[in-house]
């Protein structure tokens, strides 16, 4: 789906009258990436914004307002096959982690602690810039191994708001690139925006799972572990399908996230194989385990090499003695 990763960054924060707020030019990179935690779920606004992936370009129309202390927010393709979401019922200080997935690559940068960030990653702050006719400060995220992606991120110097992110790649080329064309802060929603005139459309609505920035996450034990992780990551998520046995793991370093799917019972002659587009890397390959055939994807926002030694790795969890 064209949304997996094109829109805007949500993240926690608190509501503000105005909804407007002043960024100090003197800011370090962790003081503006905490505005930006406030503006991008906080702020009413709407505009126009595009997304190019993996060689193709989208174009978004985007309602975002805060209605009686929740998100609602419609998303309206602007370009290719019409098609919308709307977006509703999140409180304004829960991030997920369908949130984070859903809404592009640095959804959880904010969130990071100062030290995890620092372990993993450089913010820099570089000269000012302009993106939709506004003034930015632009950010540089830098990793510090090769196992994650670099951002390039333009703050609104008023507001905070994210009106550009660039994830980049090896030999600084960029992978993914979001950026607003034209872009209005502050102002009036109406409800007749907020809803769709589209004859078919995605209804996303508040879910039970909790939010990643209220506590750590209680997970099921998984059947299957990777023996390794690039640093810094952990698992976010697990999931085994009651229909065909699937078991998915979710990890996440806080700003990148990829999946870790195990299929038992496939057809024996499946290939391996290895795929990139854009930022996204999925790795596949086979496994046997007591006789028993299982094919293994690691599919995510890391570099293809790092999804294969993250595939390598996988072994059954060996149950535990009585």
């Amino acid at each position: 789906m064209f949304l997996t990763r094109c829109c805007a960054v949500i993240l926690a924060g608190v509501f503000f009258q105005a909804q407007v707020l002043a960024i100090e030019t003197t800011a370090s990179g962790e003081e503006l990436l905490k505005q930006m935690a406030i503006a991008n779920r906080q702020l009413n606004y709407s505009g126009i914004f595009t997304y190019e992936h993996g060689g193709t370009l989208k174009t978004v129309k985007v309602f975002h307002a805060i209605k009686a202390g929740h998100e609602v927010e419609r998303l309206v393709l602007l370009s290719g096959p019409e098609q919308e979401v709307i977006r509703r019922g999140e409180d304004v200080n829960c991030q997920r982690l369908g949130d984070a997935m859903l809404r592009g690559n640095a959804a959880g940068i904010a969130n990071i602690s100062k030290h995890h960030l620092e372990k993993h990653y450089i913010v820099q702050v570089k000269p000012d810039d302009r993106i939709a006719g506004r003034d930015v400060n632009m950010l540089h995220v830098v990793p510090l191994d090769e196992h994650r992606y670099g951002y390039v991120l333009g703050l609104d110097k008023v507001t905070g708001l994210l009106l550009q992110s660039m994830l980049i790649g090896n030999n600084n080329r960029v992978l993914e690139r979001f950026q607003y064309v034209d872009i209005q802060i502050g102002n009036t929603i109406a409800d007749s925006d907020l809803g769709s005139a589209a004859d078919e459309h995605y209804q996303i609505s508040a879910e039970a799972a909790p939010c990643l920035d209220h506590g750590a996450i209680q997970l099921s034990s998984p059947n299957w572990n990777p023996a390794w992780l690039p640093p810094g990551y952990n698992m976010a998520g697990h999931e085994i399908s009651a229909e065909t046995g699937r078991e998915t793991l979710i990890y996440t370093d806080g700003l990148s996230v990829f999946s870790l799917f195990i299929d038992p019972d496939m057809a024996a002659d499946f290939p391996q194989m290895q795929a990139q587009r854009g930022a996204t890397a999925a790795y596949l390959s086979r496994i046997s385990v007591n006789n028993r055939q299982y094919v293994i994807c690691v599919v995510g926002e890391i570099p293809v090499e790092t999804a294969k030694l993250v595939m390598q790795s996988v072994r059954p969890v060996t149950p535990t003695a009585p």
